[in-house]
């Protein structure tokens, strides 16, 4: 489940991820936000906190989070990750190269911080 992080800066989406999560976080929760914050900025800006709560993608989520990227390709300015897991920092290191707009990765206690750089 993704619930959306609350007192965050001006422009900046940002979202915790709790358990597993499915192609309806996506659908339901991420694209439309996404979708939103293109509408109304022209841009995106995002922090993505996925914690000790975290538990992984179903195949589901996986194929969703590949199509969110493409749409708006150009749009993206700012994607920070908040984790402790390896094999995601990991999989942003490899994947950081084709992906659009900075990103980088916040280790967890550091929220605070990757707020403040997504809205720099």
């Amino acid at each position: 489940m993704l619930e959306p992080l609350l007192d965050t800066p001006a422009g900046v989406l940002a979202f915790r991820a709790v358990g597993k999560l499915e192609a309806a976080d996506y659908e339901n929760v991420l694209t439309p936000a996404i979708e939103s914050a293109v509408a109304e900025q022209g841009k995106i800006r995002i922090v993505l906190e996925l914690g000790s709560e975290f538990e992984g993608y179903t195949a589901g989520a996986a194929w969703e989070d590949l199509k969110l990227w493409t749409p708006h390709l150009t749009k993206w300015e700012r994607c920070a990750v908040v984790t402790d897991h390896r094999w995601i920092t990991d999989a942003v290191r490899v994947f950081r190269v084709v992906m659009p707009g900075n990103v980088k990765v916040f280790p967890t206690g550091e929220r605070d911080a990757a707020l403040a750089w997504a809205a720099a």
